[in-house]
């Protein structure tokens, strides 16, 4: 009789044991699962979709400058327009020419920016160059990651909007809506932004007409010239 009681004991502690140890097991589940959930509401925006989502390429936006001498302002405007027109591109803005100098600003399919700035550079003489590019990657990533985020939050609110009786309530949502819309205009309109910097990058012109010297002017040159090379063997 005894042995079958300590027979019954040690079953019933081991059953106890085996129930603590799932019991423990599920809790410690349940636990990774809210570590995970709350290191995706508190991670940035950007980490989680990169976690989740393919690294996409490299969003550049590039811009060039370009200062001129030419013969004719005017032609030389008319010109560099028609180039940008002839490579898909068009004339963001420029001055009228006047006293000599001019400037455009055109902007042209990022695929056939180098042709159009060779075909430019052919108008006169080039006399200074400059190219640069930035990456946007990382700005596009973070503003389209919030944006989704904002518009779960609108719809959300559209929700409770939609459940509310209480006139205060009413009021308190409709303002949370419309600060929450005025977040995702704005994030729209800078995806646009970048979105139309990328594909089409930016060509700055600067025309200037060039010097006809007269027959003093021409003098004045040649001493010039020669009193530098007295000094200056190499430049």
């Amino acid at each position: 009789m005894k042995t079958l009681l300590l027979r019954s004991l040690a079953l019933l502690g081991l059953a106890a044991l085996a129930a603590g140890c799932v019991s423990k097991k599920y809790k410690a589940h349940d636990y990774s699962t809210a570590y995970e959930m709350a290191d995706a509401v508190t991670a940035p925006a950007s980490l989680a979709v990169r976690s989740r989502t393919a690294q996409p390429d490299r969003m550049l936006v590039w811009k060039a400058r370009l200062s001129l001498d030419v013969w004719n302002v005017s032609n030389a405007l008319a010109q560099a327009e028609a180039i940008a027109a002839k490579h898909g591109g068009y004339a963001e803005c420029k001055s009228d020419g006047l006293d000599g100098y001019a400037s455009l600003k055109l902007r042209i399919p990022v695929k056939s920016f180098t042709n159009a700035v060779g075909a430019v550079a052919t108008l006169g003489e080039v006399t200074s160059r400059h190219l640069e590019n930035e990456d946007v990657t990382e700005q596009y990533i973070d503003t389209d990651a919030r944006l989704k985020n904002r518009i779960v939050l609108r719809d959300r609110l559209r929700q409770l909007l939609d459940k509310a009786t209480e006139v205060k309530d009413l009021l308190a949502i409709e303002t949370e809506l419309n600060r929450v819309q005025g977040d995702i205009d704005s994030m729209e309109a800078r995806i646009k932004s970048l979105k139309g910097q990328v594909d089409f990058a930016t060509l700055d012109l600067d025309f200037h007409r060039k010097e006809i010297l007269g027959p003093l002017g021409y003098v004045f040159q040649g001493l010039w010239w020669t009193v530098h090379k007295l000094f200056v063997i190499r430049d």
